[in-house]
C-alpha cells in the first residue's frame, strides 16, 4: 500500500493533473456542444488511462483469489457507473481516489524521509593502512576488528575504533543528536557514522561492521516497519470482512428494488454503484498506517527509533516505568572529585600506584580515574595484579609492597561511603578518591513530566543503596531497588508486570538485556548503549537528551490520539452517508466526498503529526 514519492509517482501526479483536466473538459464540451458518442469514447479512454493501475490490481486480485479489497470495490463500482451512462463520475471516482493516493504518497514521503536519513550513516569503503604502510580501499563489510583505519577530514568513520594517532574535530549527531562536534584524540572512542569535521586520525577497529553501533541503528530502522499494531491488523481483518458484506448488500440493492418494488433497473443498479463508492475502506486502509508511519518518522527526526508501530499502543498505555540508574539516569561517566592523600605518604607515589593500578582494570570507574587524573602510565611498578570482582583491584610491586585500589572493605578502611574508591599500601590507606555520578541534564524536569503519566516509578540498580536513594531523591522518585542482581532486575519487572497495563524499562548496560527484552517495551538509553542493550530493545533514544525519554511518550499519545480520531470520523461519516444511500437519498458526488473526501481529511490529519 505505502510507496515512496519517487520520480514514478512526479510523473503520476502530472498525469492525473492533465486527465483531470482533460475529463473537466471533454464534461464541459459535451455539455454544450453535444457530443454524443464521442463524449462516451472520449470518456472511456481516460477513465481506462487514469484506472489501468486500479483496474489491473482488481483483476489480478481475482486471478488470485484474494480480490475482496479496495481495488475490487472501486473498479466494480466505477464499471457500473459508466455502463450506466454517468461516464463523468466514473471516470471522477477514479480521479478522485487517484488524488488521495497522491496525498497518502506525498505524507508517506516525508515520513520515510525522516527514517531514510538515518540508513545513509557510513561509507561504502574504508581506507585500511596496511603493515607496509599502503593504504588500501576496502569494502566497510570486510573490515576486521584490528584494522587501522585512515579517516580523513569530511569522511565518515565506517566502523567503531579507537583513536591510536592524530586529533580531530568528530561530529556525531546523525546517530547522537548532539549538535556540538567533539575533539577527540588518542585513546578516545569514536562511533560509527562520526564525521571528521577537522583533522585527520588513524583508529583501530574495535569491531567489524556488522557489530558497529551504526550497524545496530540501521538495522532498528529496518525493522520499523515490519511489526504492525494492534489498530492495523484490525483495519486489514476489518476490510476482509467488510468487503464482502458490502458487496453482498449492493448485491440486494441492485435486486430488491426491481424484482419486488417494480424500480427501474436502472435505478438500482446506480444505488448500488454508489453504495460501492461510499462502502470503499479506502480512508482506513490510507489513514491508519499512514498515521503510525508519520509517529515514526517524527520520532526519528527527534533521533528516537522505534522497531515497530506496535510499540507505540503499548507506550501510550504503559501505567509503570522502571528506570536503570548509571547511563539512563545518570550518564554514566563518572567524574573524580576531591583527592586526599593521607599524612605519611608521598602523593606523587600514591598517585602512580593509583592510575597504575587502576589502568590494568576495566571496571568503568577505574577507567574514569585514569582518565580524569591524566597521568602517564608507569608500567614499571607493578610486577604482577588481580582484579578481585566486586571489591577492587591487587597488586605487588617490584619491590614487594602489597597495594589494593577499591571499596573501603576491601582495602579495610574505616568509612560507610560507597562513593568513595580507597588506595592501601601493605594494610595502610594510603588516600582517597571521591567519584561523582552526574545525573543527566534535564532530568528532574522529564521524570516531573513523567509523573503525570504513570502511576508507579521505580529505579532499579545493581549500585549501592546510599547512591541509588540519593539520587531517587533529587529526582523526587519515591520507589527505588538498590544492590539489584540481573537476575533479581527481572524478577521485580515481572512482579511489577503483573499489575500493569503495560510495563516499560529504561536501561543501557549488559545486565539489562533480559529486562528489556521481557518488558512491554524495553527502551535503551543514549550512544553508551551496550550491544545486548539495543538487541534487546525495542526503542533506541540515540542521544544524551534524557528528555527525549518525554518526548517519545508525547509522540506515541498524539500518534494514538490521531489514529483512534480518524477511525471514530471515518466511521461516522461512512454510516451516515450509508444510511442515506440505503435510503436513496445520497448521489455519487456524496459518496465521492464519502470515501475520497474523508480519505484526504484523515491523510492530512495525520500528517500533523509531521508537524509537532
Amino acid at each position: 500500500m505505502f510507496r515512496n514519492m519517487s520520480e514514478e509517482h512526479r510523473h503520476r501526479l502530472y498525469e492525473i493533473i492533465i486527465v483531470s483536466l482533460l475529463a473537466l473538459s471533454i464534461f464541459l464540451m459535451g455539455r454544450f456542444f453535444f457530443l454524443g458518442d464521442l463524449r462516451k469514447w472520449a470518456f472511456l479512454l481516460i477513465y481506462l488511462y487514469s484506472g489501468r493501475e486500479i483496474l489491473y490490481r482488481a483483476f489480478m486480485g481475482i486471478v488470485r483469489r484474494s480480490y475482496m479489497d479496495e481495488n475490487f470495490l472501486m473498479a466494480l463500482a466505477t464499471i457500473t457507473a459508466f455502463f450506466l451512462g454517468e461516464y463523468f463520475e466514473a471516470v471522477a471516482v477514479i480521479i478522485f481516489y487517484s488524488f488521495g493516493e497522491l496525498f497518502e504518497d506525498m505524507a508517506t514521503a516525508k515520513s520515510r524521509e525522516e527514517i531514510a536519513s538515518l540508513v545513509d550513516l557510513v561509507p561504502e569503503t574504508a581506507s585500511v593502512i596496511l603493515p607496509d604502510g599502503s593504504i588500501e580501499e576496502r569494502d566497510i563489510y570486510d573490515v576486521e576488528a584490528g584494522d587501522i583505519l585512515l579517516v580523513r577530514e569530511g569522511e565518515k568513520v565506517g566502523v567503531d575504533g579507537e583513536v591510536i594517532e592524530g586529533k580531530a574535530m568528530v561530529d556525531a549527531s546523525s546517530i547522537t543528536g548532539e549538535s556540538l562536534g567533539v575533539m577527540v584524540g588518542v585513546s578516545d572512542e569514536v562511533l560509527s557514522s562520526s564525521i571528521v569535521s577537522q583533522g585527520i586520525i588513524k583508529i583501530r577497529a574495535s569491531r567489524d561492521y556488522d557489530s558497529s553501533y551504526a550497524a545496530k541503528i540501521i538495522e532498528l530502522i529496518e525493522d520499523s516497519a515490519s511489526s504492525k499494531s494492534k489498530s492495523e491488523r484490525f483495519v486489514s481483518r476489518f476490510a476482509r470482512v467488510y468487503t464482502p458484506i458490502v458487496v453482498g448488500l449492493a448485491i440486494l440493492i441492485a435486486v430488491i428494488p426491481p424484482v419486488f418494488m417494480a424500480k427501474p433497473l436502472n435505478y438500482s443498479l446506480f444505488r448500488a454503484a454508489t453504495f460501492l463508492v461510499l462502502s470503499c475502506p479506502c480512508a482506513l486502509v490510507l489513514s491508519v498506517p499512514l498515521s503510525f508511519i508519520a509517529g515514526l518518522g517524527q520520532a526519528s527526526r527527534e533521533g528516537i527509533l522505534i522497531k515497530g508501530s506496535e510499540f507505540f499502543e503499548k507506550l501510550d498505555k504503559a501505567d509503570i516505568l522502571l528506570l536503570d540508574k548509571t547511563g539512563t539516569i545518570t550518564t554514566g561517566d563518572f567524574k573524580v572529585g576531591n583527592i586526599q592523600i593521607y599524612e605519611g605518604f608521598d602523593r606523587e607515589e600514591v598517585l602512580d600506584y593509583l592510575v597504575a593500578l587502576e589502568s590494568m582494570s576495566s571496571h568503568i570507574i577505574g577507567k574514569a580515574i585514569v582518565r580524569e587524573l591524566g597521568r602517564d602510565i608507569r608500567t614499571d611498578i607493578f610486577k604482577s595484579y588481580e582484579n578481585i570482582l566486586g571489591s577492587g583491584m591487587v597488586g605487588v610491586t617490584y619491590g614487594g609492597s602489597e597495594v589494593k585500589v577499591g571499596s573501603p572493605a576491601f582495602v579495610g578502611a574505616d568509612a560507610s561511603s560507597s562513593k568513595t574508591v580507597f588506595i592501601s599500601i601493605d594494610g595502610r590507606v594510603a588516600g582517597e578518591v571521591l567519584i561523582e555520578d552526574e545525573i543527566r541534564a534535564k532530568a528532574s524536569e522529564t521524570i516531573g513530566r513523567l509523573k503525570e503519566r504513570f502511576r508507579n516509578i521505580a529505579i532499579v540498580s545493581g549500585d549501592q543503596r546510599e547512591n541509588v536513594g540519593k539520587i531517587a531523591e533529587k529526582l523526587g522518585i519515591g520507589k527505588f531497588y538498590s544492590e539489584v542482581k540481573p537476575h533479581e532486575k527481572l524478577a521485580i519487572m515481572r512482579e511489577a508486570k503483573a499489575d500493569a497495563k503495560a510495563l516499560v524499562f529504561v536501561g543501557d548496560g549488559i545486565n539489562d538485556g533480559p529486562v528489556l527484552k521481557n518488558s512491554d517495551v524495553g527502551i535503551s538509553m543514549g550512544e553508551t548503549s551496550s550491544d545486548i542493550a539495543i538487541d534487546a530493545s525495542d526503542v533506541l533514544i540515540t542521544g544524551k537528551d534524557f528528555s527525549k525519554l518525554a518526548t517519545l511518550f508525547d509522540i506515541a499519545r498524539l500518534t494514538n490520539r490521531t489514529v483512534r480520531q480518524n477511525i471514530t470520523f471515518i466511521l461516522a461519516v461512512k454510516i451516515i452517508i450509508l444510511i442515506l444511500g440505503l435510503m436513496g437519498y445520497a448521489s455519487m458526488w456524496l459518496s465521492i466526498f464519502g470515501d475520497v473526501g474523508v480519505s484526504i481529511i484523515s491523510i492530512l490529519w495525520a500528517r500533523r503529526i509531521l508537524k509537532k
